[in-house]
């Protein structure tokens, strides 16, 4: 049975939900910043903060972007670097590049200002069709569909999905059920009506059915199956990797290097290290790092600890150390905009992983106690 088939609820149950939904928005919706009037630009920032990260952890991102970014013209022509450090810590940072190349078009075309066309929307750096649906139905309360996670969520208990979360057939279904309730007139209301709800009542975990106020026509509720919808892909194991870094000192300045333009965390400036090899001892790999890439030969290596952090297919196991002098002198590392010698004040200007900047906060620690 196809899922257009599912879809089999009489136009009064339709409109039962609709109504059930939108009560419930109105009396219990969430007060967010950008719900305030409704700004394209402070809408769009949101949302691109809002990919990949929960409404608790962007918050804060959110109030520090918009106290120095108010407008898409400041945000234009500020330095990557500046915009990558306002970033640091909330993850993904092609969308703070992808925020900071839109909104250079958004002035050189548009003058500044969010259309409110979908398929230009489309066109801006990192806006799929989910955002751009949801700019225009929340900053310009047009008719276009915007089914997050939490609605697809919702929709895979409503109509019991048994497709896995995440495979085009499900994301195919989300957007067919979101189209065909969507109440004409009233999208920005109801398509914040289903993430506030998937949010606050019908969350992954632990749903509050009793509280829901459309579990009259849930599927999963009335067959007991809420807990295992949506139905989720196996989680393949992730990989085990083992990298060093160091905080290599020199006449009171540390090097430090960009990372490249492509790949993960691409822009960011790191320490210099890199994986281990099979076989070889994270001090083995600093100290071919430093003569084979550096042309140094270094000092003795402290160690500043061991740093576990996860990514979505990988878990690293970081070994961190402080090299307190070099041979020969900084002036040996040829520097340019991928590879500088700063001081130790300065390393509070640039932007890094966090894992890193957790090196950086136990060196200057260490300093603290010298």
């Amino acid at each position: 049975m196809s899922y257009e088939d599912i879809f089999s609820n009489p136009p009064k149950e339709i409109g039962r939900l609709r109504e059930g939904l939108l009560a419930w928005f109105g009396a219990n919706g969430r007060s967010l910043p950008w719900r305030v009037n409704y700004l394209p630009y402070q809408v769009w920032v949101s949302e691109i903060m809002l990919q990949q990260t929960r409404v608790e952890t962007m918050l804060p991102y959110y109030h520090r972007w918009m106290a120095r970014f108010p407008d898409a013209a400041s945000i234009a022509k500020a330095p990557e670097d500046e915009v990558l450090r306002l970033w640091e810590g909330l993850g993904y940072y092609a969308r703070a590049n992808n925020i900071r190349q839109s909104a250079q078009i958004l002035v050189r075309e548009y003058g500044g200002e969010v259309p409110c066309d979908f398929e230009l929307l489309r066109r801006l750096p990192g806006i799929g069709p989910y955002t751009a649906g949801a700019i225009m139905s929340f900053a310009f309360d047009a008719d276009y569909p915007a089914a997050d996670a939490n609605a697809g969520r919702i929709f895979a208990r409503l109509f019991d999905i048994a497709t896995p979360s995440g495979s085009t057939e499900f994301a195919r279904a989300v957007r067919g059920f979101s189209s065909k309730l969507l109440p004409p007139g009233r999208s920005r209301d109801f398509n914040q009506a289903l993430m506030d709800l998937g949010s606050m009542v019908c969350s992954a975990r632990a749903p509050s059915c009793v509280q829901c106020p459309v579990s009259f026509c849930c599927a999963a509720f009335r067959k007991g199956l809420t807990g295992v919808r949506p139905v989720r892909a196996p989680k393949a194991i992730p990989t085990h990797i083992v990298r060093a870094a160091v905080v290599m000192v020199l006449e009171g300045r540390v090097l430090i290097r960009k990372r490249p333009e492509t790949g993960l965390m691409p822009h960011l400036w790191e320490l210099p290290g890199g994986e281990v090899a099979e076989g070889d001892s994270p001090e083995q790999a600093i100290g071919r790092i430093g003569g084979d890439e550096l042309c140094l030969r270094l000092g003795p290596l402290e160690s500043l600890g061991v740093i576990l952090h996860a990514h979505t297919s990988f878990r690293v196991e970081l070994h961190a150390f402080l090299c307190n002098g070099c041979d020969p002198s900084p002036h040996s590392v040829e520097t340019g905009p991928q590879l500088r010698w700063v001081s130790i004040d300065e390393l509070e200007k640039f932007a890094f992983p966090s894992a890193h900047r957790r090196i950086i906060g136990a060196f200057l620690e260490r300093v603290k106690e010298q």
